[in-house]
């Protein structure tokens, strides 16, 4: 009774917090209604969807559209995702659900969920905290990482018990492969290379696994180099390169059979990266990941498991202009900037009862940033600034979950987590930096932490319905503390911290709905999400901009409430064991407390396939189209309307087998059929994206 209580207080309060905002327009009037009507027709016909891996996970009611299977161990899953582990993780991200991209350039999308990015979601490594150390977000957590290195990667859209950090949109884990002890071979691994004719880009990798009774070792590695690449048209987007390579590794040891030790290692470096959306582009951007992780294990005993991880990982990143024409540059600056975190995790699953199942775990991690800028003008000496002074945080928090079996059809699933936080500046040329805009103490203590309560109902043997309601807050970054004049492209700022800023806070529900009978399978899902102490940046009008032909400056600041609301919608059918129809589907729209438009919030989106399978052949129509975005507030966050597009992509796959478990996949495939010129609306500066494409890739199993 005391958590449908607690669940039904929730709702009550969300419902009371939000009552002003009943009256919002929902709804643009001014969407493009050709691009919308065309956008259906396509739909209607091709009723598509992502990859096939993201359909198989992300139908399952137990994942409910969470997971992304990479290279589990499962035997059914290795010749699925061969051909994954030569895209990039911006093109796994791209087709769940609820996640949109912000590109700056042809490397390192910036991942948002659900209209929400950057300290507002959590985003980790196998459970590690870890951070960018760019002050212009050019290396997202996810640039560190490829599909050589997973197993899955998990989405949560909310706020969890499964998370090792505060937020209040949710997070990603990337969950790494590791080695299988005892497998079936003794000796397994994957080589393979792949070619596409757009941008020259070159990619090959190699997985090895060597496993005995009592160890197993594997290691990975991939290599990445593309030129510029192209729009429609032959239209060369100049800046647009990169070459990078990762290599991976993990050891597993059974200490006994109920006790395993796990060592990781992680590098991945890339070079010579460009940036068209930016006016400076990257040196080199480093990485390096470790953990040692030990797990136990007794499925018979009321302490099920514990998993405990010790972690350090590094980032070093430096933005570089040396690259671009004279002309181009107004004033030759370097901007470095590093990264350095290391921290802890240990995770209990204890069963209480015969209906209720304990989760719980204690985080704790030190992240230190430090970001620089020289500048060398023509005459005069040079100028050095932090734009990042030095900023540490320390975090401890504790999570628990209680999963409640109430019946057959029934389960509850409530907690929360407790966190706090310690920031300070460590330097005195920090301090120094920020007495430039701050008289009080850069010392800080925060508490932050959410609780949360989802039920599942299984209405009938196909139908289910699942819900919930959470309160979340998180504490302002390091940036949005300390930081000293950051540069922000989209709205063309200059951006200074506020260490008197608030935590921002939210209310979230969602609803949603499972159907999945034997040739088809559907599921929708909405969400609202109220913010109260929504961060952003407000003018300062008698501060004047460091960045040359900035429009101004501007102070992360509170604003009192913000709205966002939405959902995803996806539909799967097999009309014949041979063929696959699948669609996905999501929308976001977001509002301020004066009722204009936030940023970065996608528009309708739909990506649709048709997938046969002909012996060993395997053939896929897809169709990829969004709607045009008029929802923007021009003045206040610097977007503009964005047009709609319709994309068709095409691509045939052969599998060969062998003896001895061996096989060869074999891939040619065509994107952007039509050559069609276009850009999403999270493309900062609007530069166009990849123009005609022909794809080569080959996987060799053994």
């Amino acid at each position: 009774m005391k958590e449908i209580l607690l669940f039904l207080a929730l709702t009550l309060t969300y419902y009371f917090k939000n009552k002003h905002l009943k009256n919002s327009h929902l709804v643009s009037s001014s969407i493009n209604t050709d691009e919308m009507k065309k956008s259906i027709i396509i739909c209607a016909f091709l009723l598509g969807g992502s990859l096939a891996f993201a359909q198989e996970d992300t139908l399952s009611n137990e994942q409910n559209y969470k997971e992304i299977i990479i290279q589990g161990q499962q035997k059914k899953n290795k010749d699925q995702t061969a051909e994954q582990l030569q895209v990039s993780t911006d093109k796994l991200l791209s087709t769940t659900p609820g996640i949109t991209l912000i590109k700056r350039g042809n490397f390192a999308l910036e991942p948002t969920i659900r209209g929400l990015s950057a300290g507002q979601i959590t985003t980790t490594i196998d459970g590690m905290q870890m951070f960018g150390a760019c002050t212009d977000r050019m290396d997202p957590i996810s640039s560190y990482i490829e599909p050589t290195n997973l197993e899955k990667i998990q989405l949560s859209t909310a706020p969890n018990g499964d998370q090792t950090g505060s937020s209040v949109g949710g997070g990603i884990n990337f969950s790494l492969m590791k080695a299988e002890i005892n497998a079936p071979k003794s000796i397994s691994g994957k080589v393979g290379a792949g070619y596409q004719t757009n941008a020259n880009n070159i990619q090959t990798f190699g997985t090895f696994q060597y496993s005995t009774k009592r160890w197993a070792l594997l290691v990975n590695g991939i290599y990445r180099k593309a030129d510029n690449y192209y729009a429609a048209n032959r239209r060369e987007i100049l800046f647009s390169q990169f070459e990078k390579w990762n290599a991976g590794a993990n050891l597993r040891i059974a200490l006994n059979e109920r006790n395993t030790l796990s060592l990781d290692y992680i590098q991945d470096e890339g070079y010579d990266i460009g940036y068209p959306a930016l006016t400076m582009d990257v040196g080199f951007a480093k990485a390096y990941i470790s953990a040692v992780t030990h797990n136990y294990t007794h499925r018979s005993n009321r302490l099920r498991s514990v998993e405990t991880k010790f972690y350090f990982n590094y980032v070093d990143h430096a933005m570089d202009d040396t690259k671009r024409p004279a002309e181009m540059i107004s004033m030759h600056m370097d901007m470095p900037g590093t990264s350095r975190t290391f921290g802890m995790f240990s995770k209990a699953k204890y069963l209480l009862s015969r209906k209720h199942i304990l989760n719980v775990q204690v985080n704790a991690y030190q992240n230190d940033l430090h970001a620089e800028m020289t500048m060398y003008p023509d005459v005069g000496s040079e100028m050095f600034m932090l734009t990042i002074p030095d900023g540490q945080r320390r975090t401890a928090g504790l999570n628990l979950t209680d999963t409640w079996l109430v019946n057959s059809k029934t389960r509850i699933s409530f907690g929360g987590r407790a966190e706090m936080n310690f920031s300070d500046i460590t330097t005195d040329i920090g301090e120094q930096t920020l007495t430039s805009f701050y008289n009080g103490s850069a010392a800080q203590t925060r508490f932050s932490g959410n609780v949360f309560a989802q039920a599942t109902y299984k209405m009938s043997k196909n139908m289910s319905l699942f819900g919930g309601v959470n309160y979340a807050q998180r504490p302002p970054s390091l940036q949005e503390i300390y930081g000293f004049y950051l540069f922000n492209r989209v709205d063309n700022h200059d951006y200074i911290g506020n260490p008197d800023i608030e935590n921002e806070a939210s209310i979230n529900g969602n609803l949603g709905l499972d159907l999945k009978y034997e040739q088809w399978a559907v599921s929708v899902e909405g969400f609202v999400n109220s913010f109260s102490n929504y961060i952003t940046g407000i003018v300062l009008p008698s501060y004047s901009n460091m960045t040359g032909g900035a429009d101004g400056v501007k102070q992360f600041d509170n604003i009192d409430r913000a709205l966002l609301t939405g959902g995803e919608f996806t539909i799967k059918w097999n009309p014949i064991s041979a063929l696959s129809i699948s669609s996905v589907n999501s929308f976001t729209y977001g509002v301020d407390e004066t009722g204009g438009y936030l940023p970065y919030i996608p528009p309708f989106k739909s990506v649709n396939s048709i997938q046969y399978h002909l012996s060993t052949w395997h053939f896929k129509l897809e169709h990829v189209g969004a709607m045009a975005q008029n929802n923007v507030s021009t003045e206040r966050y610097g977007e503009n309307p964005t047009p709609a597009f319709n994309l068709l992509n095409f691509g045939v796959q052969k599998h060969f087998s062998f003896k001895n478990q061996r096989a060869l996949h074999a891939e040619i495939g065509v994107e952007n059929i039509f050559d069609t010129p276009y850009y999403e609306h999270l493309d900062v500066m609007e530069i166009q994206r990849q123009g005609l494409n022909f794809v080569i890739r080959t996987t060799f199993v053994f």
